[in-house]
């Protein structure tokens, strides 16, 4: 299955700078003060302020939720996802994510014969029931799901909060993903672009975007995590 244009989730993004007041120097009256200077975290020193895209071979998307009262958790992974970041690595609050998601590209990876234990089912696998039924991520109906930033804040050196509008069954609500900054590589395969690296994860009830089935056996709770890397955009 191709790659939409993303989601523009999965998907941050975070550098983070001290600024270190530099003191004016003795001069005459008339001298003009000096302007603070930034010092920047070893990790971001190198790294372009620049578009990143997605890098899709390196990235992962998960989700999991609670099972028969949260005694066990169901993962599922979303593998086909895009997403764009404008970064800056001093001003990191004002960089801009965007991510899609294609609702469909569901992987469950459940050992059991979906066959043998829903005879009736309209659908012929976990993967297909998990994706297209109603009760669930619908995907027929409403095949992307959607993230854009709103508001980025730092929380530490290398840590941050992405605040924005997840678009999901038809509904869109604000989440926050809590950001992670991992660091910079130029592997030579991309020549002199850089790739940067980030983990994020959110927490969200799907009861508030009308999934609402088999609440509380199935939890209202889902944890979403991503891993993966963005890649520089050639001018």
């Amino acid at each position: 299955m191709h790659r939409p244009h993303l989601i523009p989730t999965l998907l941050v993004c975070f550098a983070f700078c001290a600024c270190d007041s530099q003191p004016a120097p003795e001069a005459k009256s008339d001298a003009l003060p000096q302007t603070e200077t930034q010092a920047l975290h070893p990790k971001l020193e190198n790294v372009a302020a620049a578009i990143y895209k997605l890098e899709p071979t390196h990235a992962f998307l998960t989700i999991k939720v609670g099972h028969n009262l949260g005694i066990s958790d169901y993962r599922i992974s979303l593998t086909d996802f895009d997403g764009t970041l404008k970064f800056d690595p001093v001003k990191p609050e004002a960089s801009e994510l965007d991510v899609t998601i294609n609702a469909a590209s569901v992987e469950t990876n459940y050992p059991g014969d979906y066959a043998i234990s829903h005879p009736n089912s309209t659908w012929t696998s976990w993967n297909e029931d998990v994706a297209r039924d109603a009760k669930w991520l619908n995907a027929d109906t409403y095949p992307t799901i959607k993230f854009k930033s709103t508001n980025i804040t730092r929380t530490g050196d290398l840590t941050g909060s992405v605040t924005g509008e997840l678009s999901l069954l038809g509904v869109t609500r604000p989440v926050s993903l809590d950001v992670t900054y991992n660091g910079l590589a130029n592997p030579p395969w991309f020549g002199q672009r850089d790739v940067i690296g980030f983990d994020a994860s959110a927490q969200l009830r799907r009861s508030d975007f009308g999934m609402e089935a088999y609440i509380p056996n199935i939890g209202d709770v889902i944890k979403v995590n991503f891993s993966g890397e963005f890649l520089q955009v050639e001018e």
